[in-house]
């Protein structure tokens, strides 16, 4: 049986879905994992134990909207999903570029009340209605396990990678505090302030990073600390060994933070605009605490009280 799996975007989206990994394997043995991921993060399913990653530039292909290479492109891509004859395509993204990929196929996705983009549900042959106010990562799990005939525990949920973790540092604490959203954000003297409480207890911050206004933030607390270490910028897959590497996780609502939690990593997530009860970091193996609201942003002492209380 091959299977083909949509989801091109984000981080956090792409972390959020690996957990149908496991689920399938364990209700069909036989299955061949396909996925279609934006190039952008085609790094991070290097660790994903699926077969074959194909690659989309829908971003690229946005951005130079009315030029003949990206129809090209598009459409050979398109071509290539067909040639590869899946017995089922489910696409986790649920936008209508993805859609158009899913026409004509054995495909599986959202149905319109279940999806931002409702117009998506119309090129699925089987749109299925999910229902909308349970956590991301439940939602996928249940759209597979509809689309495929068995049944899931909402309640257990497992990640899978193909790496081994290094030897766990015990003083290593990798704080993820950048992310494109500044609505998300938690302010930076904040962030020094907590690392000042580590520095006290003889605790190491990691600090990884992606551009360079998060750079900057970085070296902000690096230069009122002396317990921090500012990362080499590195790809997705050798960031996730990184954190993989790290005793616990405190991060704002973003992919790294997300995949802290699914490496196993005991992690808070900072919370400040989302809604952590659909998108918040979750794990039933290893502590996952949300911490903050829209109305309520955490102090640095809450943080390193719930630090306390969970390592």
């Amino acid at each position: 049986m091959k299977v083909l799996i949509i989801k091109t975007s984000s981080l956090g989206d792409i972390v959020h879905a690996n957990s149908i990994i496991s689920d399938l394997r364990k209700n069909h043995v036989d299955v061949e994992i396909h996925w279609l991921v934006e190039e952008s993060f085609s790094s991070l399913l290097n660790l994903f134990p699926v077969q074959k990653t194909l690659i989309s530039k829908f971003r690229s292909w946005k951005k130079n909207l009315f030029k003949k290479i990206s129809y090209n492109e598009f459409f050979q891509l398109r071509h290539l999903i067909k040639k590869e004859n899946y017995d089922y395509v489910i696409d986790l993204q649920g936008l209508i570029r993805t859609g158009i990929m899913c026409r004509s196929l054995n495909s599986f996705g959202f149905n319109k009340n279940s999806i931002k983009e409702s117009f998506a549900s119309y090129f699925y042959k089987n749109p299925i209605q999910i229902e909308k106010k349970i956590h991301a990562i439940n939602r996928n799990r249940l759209l597979l396990a509809k689309s495929m005939n068995y049944e899931i525990d909402q309640n257990n949920i497992s990640f899978s990678y193909n790496f081994k973790k290094d030897q766990t540092d015990p003083h290593g604490i990798v704080f993820i505090t950048g992310t494109s959203n500044v609505q998300k954000k938690w302010p930076l003297e904040y962030w020094i302030k907590l690392a000042g409480l580590f520095e006290r207890n003889n605790y190491k911050i990691f600090l990884p990073w992606g551009s360079v206004k998060e750079y900057e933030e970085c070296l902000a607390i690096y230069d009122q600390t002396t317990n921090c270490e500012i990362l080499e910028k590195m790809n997705i897959d050798q960031l996730a060994k990184k954190i993989a590497s790290t005793r616990f996780a405190i991060g704002v609502d973003t992919g790294l933070t997300h995949l802290a939690s699914s490496l196993d990593i005991p992690t808070i997530g900072i919370y400040t605009f989302s809604n952590p009860d659909l998108t918040g970091v979750k794990s039933t193996k290893t502590p996952a605490f949300n911490m903050g609201s829209l109305s309520n942003t955490p102090l640095p002492e809450d943080i390193f009280k719930k630090f306390n209380d969970l390592a």
